[in-house]
Parts: structure tokens; C-alpha cells; sequence
């Protein structure tokens, strides 16, 4: 597994340290993101920078980020309806309709009846798809993981501590209603 560069056994060693004895490193190179920003403001703006940065750094995907957000969700959470889909990814009906079509037509998805509601359908990841998306977060990892071997021990060691909070953070439920930014 990549660990950002990190080697397992590094991870695996801040992993077995209690939270309260991880050094907390401080750095300057962050101030220019706001000099208000502090704490959770500017956890906010670091991971929304790292997040622009991975997709500028990465091959182009052949599908939107929509459509690949949409893909991920079936893979992760399971079969949804389209208007769960829409909702999820707050597009309209006609376009969610519209992009599962093309997913189907790729072979990434697949409609099957809802076996408790006859008059909906499920839309379901297929094989091709997994193997899509797992080719795609292949080469975000490698180009990530490559980045951070640039950096210097240290830095790398900080990213191995902040990976099972970050993994923590991926992993919260997402809010049923959240504002538009």
C-alpha cells in the first residue's frame, strides 16, 4: 500500500504511539494561506489546496469529476437510484439521467430493477468500473506519493502521523444537507 511515500514501517510505528505523545510540528510555510486562519480554518484551507493540487498534478481523467464522484459513490456505499445519485451529487434529474446513460454505454455501470420498488431502478458499479476508478486512484496515488518523496524526512514523517486522522476524516458520513460555497 502507498502511504505518501512514507514507509509502512514508519506509519505503522506513529500508528502505535497514543495521539497526546505525537509531536504536534508547527509551520511557517503555511502562513501565507491567511493570517487569520488558525486550527480548523486552516486545516480547511490546507486540505482544499491539496485537493486543487492533486487534480492539477494528475492525468486528466476521460470523465467529468461528477461522473467519477458518482462512480465512487456506487463503489463505496453500493447500488443507488438515480434521484439518490442526484441528490448526492446535487444535479439536476435529466442530467444525472443523462450521465448514468453514458456510464452504461462505457460499461462502467448497470441499471437493474429495484427489487422494492418495480416502478424505480438501482444503478450498480460493474467490474469495468471498478477497475476504472482503481486505475485512476493508482496514478493519483503514484503522483502524490512521488511528490512527497520530494519532501524532507521530517515533513514525511509528519504526513504518516496525520494519515489515520485523515483517513478518519475521509470516512465521516456526509451530511444530508450541506450549503453550497
Amino acid at each position: 500500500m502507498i502511504h505518501l511515500g512514507v514507509p509502512d514501517s514508519v506509519v505503522e510505528e506513529e500508528l502505535a504511539r497514543p495521539v497526546e505523545a505525537r509531536p504536534v510540528e508547527a509551520s511557517a510555510e503555511v502562513a501565507h494561506l491567511g493570517a487569520e486562519a488558525t486550527g480548523t480554518d486552516l486545516t480547511g484551507q490546507v486540505l482544499d489546496r491539496i485537493g486543487t493540487w492533486v487534480r492539477r498534478v494528475t492525468p486528466p481523467a476521460e470523465w467529468s469529476s461528477t461522473a467519477l464522484s458518482s462512480l465512487d459513490r456506487l463503489a463505496r456505499n453500493g447500488p443507488l437510484r438515480v434521484t439518490d445519485l442526484c441528490a448526492a451529487e446535487r444535479i439536476s434529474q435529466p442530467g444525472m439521467t443523462g450521465l448514468v446513460t453514458r456510464m452504461e454505454t462505457a460499461g462502467l455501470v448497470t441499471r437493474r430493477p429495484d427489487p422494492t420498488d418495480g416502478r424505480a431502478t438501482l444503478v450498480f458499479v460493474t467490474d469495468a468500473g471498478l477497475a476504472y476508478l482503481s486505475r485512476l486512484h493508482g496514478a493519483r496515488a503514484q503522483a502524490v506519493a512521488t511528490r512527497v518523496e520530494q519532501l524532507s524526512p521530517g515533513h514525511r514523517r509528519a504526513i504518516g502521523r496525520a494519515l489515520e486522522a485523515l483517513q478518519a476524516l475521509a470516512d465521516l458520513p456526509e451530511a444530508k444537507e450541506m450549503s453550497r460555497a
